[in-house]
């Protein structure tokens, strides 16, 4: 029996499943170091998290920043489809823009300095560093991201604003 906090070592393991085999049973072990493909999926999914965070404050403030122009929207008739629309499309360009900049160019999350530096490295062998671009978690960076903050634009946006009872102070 090994101690709960202990791995036993492969040698360990093999010498148990011999020993099972020839008394007729089996040995099963658990492997509870996550596969890479969890670790690429928790960091992508992270990574949208943060993105999604920063994103929210930037689109506030920018209403914030906007909120005279709302009100005259509000007062030319403009209804809150055309609110939510005018947040909504913000807010995903800004994170379509972000997704660009962070798979492309390296300047939010680094892979896309880090495939430039893969590819000239491997330039003479290109098939090693294109076989390991993770597809997947960039399709889901530069689509899933931006539709997100689409949803949550559209969701979050719309109410009229307050009215103003004297002008903003600056």
């Amino acid at each position: 029996m090994f101690w709960p906090l202990c791995r036993p070592h492969p040698a360990q393991i093999n010498s148990a499943r011999q020993t099972a085999i020839s008394l007729g049973g089996i040995i099963d072990t658990e492997n509870s170091t996550p596969s890479l493909s969890q670790l690429s999926g928790g960091a992508t999914a992270a990574g949208i998290l943060l993105a999604l965070g920063v994103l929210a404050m930037t689109v506030g403030l920018i209403r914030s920043e906007a909120a005279s122009d709302l009100q005259t929207l509000t007062a030319a008739g403009a209804s809150g489809t055309a609110r939510r629309s005018l947040t909504a499309v913000t807010a995903a360009a800004l994170a379509l823009l972000g997704a660009i900049l962070g798979t492309g160019t390296g300047t939010g999350t680094g892979t896309g300095t880090a495939y430039a530096v893969g590819v000239a490295w491997y330039r003479k062998s290109l098939s090693t560093t294109i076989a390991h671009v993770p597809v997947t978690d960039l399709l889901v960076i530069l689509v899933g991201l931006p539709v997100i903050a689409f949803a949550g634009g559209w969701l979050l946006a719309g109410r009229e604003p307050p009215t103003a009872s004297r002008q903003a102070l600056e």
